[in-house]
């Protein structure tokens, strides 16, 4: 009996199985409202931002990636009734229920040129039509300086809030205020808006709900949404930091789009081809500010059953588009090269990745899409027969994207405007020059590098651009291309950048300059190069400083005539010297000349500009000189010396037997050398030795 029993168990549940298999799209729990999930209201710290004036620009956010920019408000006599100090609100609240609770409002404040002060400090918080206050009822003293004010307000009943356009007011005022020992310019100072001052109000009030939407299957791709429903909109998901796991597994390709009440985010799973169907849990953990303990958490149940649809394995395209914000990285790689003497040939390699290339490739296989907002860069991207008939196949197509080649080489407009509205770009800071300005129309590549699916992996796009050589104007290499964006939901998060210009052996520059970035200027024979080896960087203020600019110089500047007019001072001043110690020893000259040479070559292969160049070396052969005139006459042992130095200092050269040129006659007294230092006949010489004077003819 009890095997009978077993089997027809396990029968039912086999055509349990096989019926939930047959319906992909569906979940284990079946009512459409059991798919909201996750949140209850929950304590968070809404932190005070803007000016908090009456003109509503004081606001609550419960993200800490806000907190950027100083407020405060003085209070400078003091106060002997109600008096508001700053109001802040909520400007759109997430519909739900907030329970009875105690929020308390923390402001920092500072004493300034008193010995202390008394101030009975209150708060009031209005929901819809209702309000709750709270104060310090008694006048606490408050010592000089740094310090925060606490006040509690009890929210003594439950209620609603019924829609996201239904504001939560909060102001801070001051019942009573009394300086203690002031001085002239004695005050209070309330401060809010930063990390170092993080102002906030602990309140209880719904922050997002989870909706989990039915699961798309197509072969072992598993597409599963979830709309984030919150007055924050699609804040809620690009300043949180979050986690999507499978049965316990983190999944990290998520792609989210906007969505009318929040964002609309997308867990793009793999399945492994060893998946079974079945039940799998999918959990979605989210955390607004470091000052959460612990992260809103929803999940669900899906039934999946694989091996449905084309089973092409690109993944699913969303019928959305995605959000581009979210932190991608931008790598830069440039080579400029001037030809024919008057234009510069410039090839920028564009490589991202992240949530901006899932937003290309979702674009690619949108290109053209009537249905698309007005504002989007891909209705304006006009297709193909070709591409109507790969639209929105869910993968990307070679024709798709020639149609953006086309569509970015034809116009140069069209290049720029991309560039700028969609990829966040300053084309003209980038390319050198406006695309419509170029000497011709840019040309563009694009590679999405076998990744044809809906993925963030890299994807590259590479323009081919022609610049007039302009002499004498400045120039940029790039400046500051990427434009100004929100801190808390950047577009970029990191940047790399390499770039290479060379010149030719006709055109140099006469001036190179750059901020921000680490670059080398060298010159040889042939070129003259400025380099930007590979640097990244990191953040909003190193992502907002850094350039690299040059001045095109006139003939003279080549790297060609440069060597040869600098070649011919060394010369110029190296026979002078020579001259000069014709009949002197030349130690100095020898070690003088080594030290011209070095500045020689130094300022000429560190590309020092021509002007600078000139002067070191004048400086140098100067200097040189100088050793030359002061340096002594020469003596038989002196020339003996110098002729040994010469050797030590010059080896290469080797011995040189009539390198003493000075004629030595022999005293017939004391057989002492003699050395005749003039040319005179006859001459008169004086032996050191023995004081013998002898005359020669």
């Amino acid at each position: 009996m009890g095997k009978r029993m077993l089997k027809r168990t396990t029968t039912i549940l086999a055509l349990l199985a096989l019926l939930l298999s047959a319906l992909p799209n569906s979940h284990l729990i079946g009512e459409v409202d059991a798919q909201i999930t996750c949140c209850d209201s929950v304590e968070v710290d809404f932190y005070l931002l803007g000016e908090g004036d009456e003109t509503g620009k004081g606001t609550l956010s419960p993200f800490s990636a806000d907190l950027t920019t100083e407020q405060d408000v003085w209070v400078t006599s003091s106060v002997s009734q109600l008096t508001e100090i700053a109001r802040w609100r909520v400007p759109q609240a997430t519909s739900g229920s907030y329970p009875i609770s105690t929020w308390t409002l923390s402001v920092n404040y500072e004493v300034i040129n008193a010995a202390g002060v008394q101030a009975n400090v209150s708060a009031e918080v209005k929901i819809g039509g209702k309000s709750w206050s709270g104060s310090s009822n008694t006048n606490p003293a408050y010592s000089p300086g740094l310090g925060t004010v606490d006040v509690s307000i009890d929210i003594d009943e439950q209620g609603n809030i019924l829609s996201s356009g239904e504001l939560i007011v909060v102001v801070l005022s001051v019942q009573t205020l009394i300086f203690n020992s002031p001085d002239d310019d004695a005050g209070v100072r309330f401060i809010w808006g930063t990390d170092e001052y993080a102002s906030n109000l602990q309140a209880s009030i719904p922050l997002v709900k989870m909706d989990w939407q039915p699961a798309v299957v197509n072969g072992h791709s598993v597409q599963i949404p979830v709309i984030l429903r919150s007055g924050y909109g699609a804040a809620i998901w690009e300043k949180s930091t979050t986690e999507f796991k499978i049965d316990g597994v983190v999944v990290d390709t998520v792609v989210a789009t906007m969505h009318n009440d929040g964002a609309q985010v997308y867990l793009n799973w793999q399945a492994p081809d060893s998946s079974q169907d079945g039940v799998y849990e999918v959990n979605l953990s989210l955390t607004v500010s470091d000052s959460q303990v612990q992260p809103f958490r929803g999940g669900f149940s899906y039934v999946l059953a694989f091996g449905g649809g084309s089973g092409s394995g690109y993944g699913i395209f969303p019928a959305d588009e995605p959000l581009r914000s979210g932190g991608s990285k931008l790598s830069i790689k440039i080579d400029a090269e001037i030809q024919d003497g008057d234009r510069i040939r410039r090839t920028t390699q564009i490589d991202l990745e992240g949530p901006m290339a899932t937003w290309m490739r979702w674009g690619l296989d949108n290109i053209g899409n009537e249905s698309l907002d007005s504002l989007s860069q891909w209705r304006k991207v006009q297709g193909s027969s070709s591409t109507e008939a790969t639209h929105n196949n869910q993968q990307v197509d070679s024709s798709e994207v020639q149609a953006l080649e086309t569509y970015l080489s034809g116009r140069a407009s069209s290049l720029k405007q991309f560039m700028f509205d969609g990829l966040m770009l300053d084309s003209g800071r980038l390319l050198g020059v406006e695309p419509i300005e170029a000497a011709a129309s840019p040309t563009v590549s694009i590679d999405v590098n076998e990744d044809y699916g809906f993925s963030d992996s890299t994807i590259t796009i590479t323009i081919e651009s022609l610049e007039n050589i302009k002499v004498g104007e400045k120039s940029i290499l790039f400046d500051n291309f990427v434009r100004p964006q929100a801190s808390a939901t950047p577009f970029w998060s990191e940047l790399t950048i390499e770039a290479r210009l060379g010149t030719s052996m006709m055109v140099g520059t006469s001036a190179v300059d750059g901020s921000g970035i680490d670059y080398s200027h060298k010159r040889f024979i042939y070129t003259e190069t400025v380099t930007v080896s590979k640097t990244t960087l990191v953040g909003e203020e190193a992502m907002s400083d850094y350039r690299v600019a040059y001045v095109i110089g006139s003939l003279t500047h080549s790297p060609i005539l440069t060597l040869l007019q600098s070649f011919a001072m060394f010369v110029g001043f190296t026979f002078l010297a020579r001259k000069l110690t014709k009949d002197k020893p030349r130690v100095g000259f020898w070690l003088t000349s080594v030290l011209f040479a070095v500045v020689w070559g130094y300022s000429y292969f560190f590309a020092l500009p021509l002007a600078f160049m000139l002067v070191a070396l004048g400086v140098a052969g100067v200097m040189m000189l100088a050793v030359a005139v002061v340096t002594p006459k020469i003596s038989l042992d002196d020339s003996l010396a110098d002729e040994a130095a010469y050797i030590t200092i010059m080896p290469s050269r080797g011995s040189r037997k009539k390198r003493v040129k000075i004629p030595v006659i022999r005293c017939p007294v004391c057989a002492e050398s003699i050395a005749v230092k003039t040319m005179k006949r006859p001459a008169r010489v004086r032996c050191d030795a023995c004081d013998t004077r002898l005359k020669i003819s």
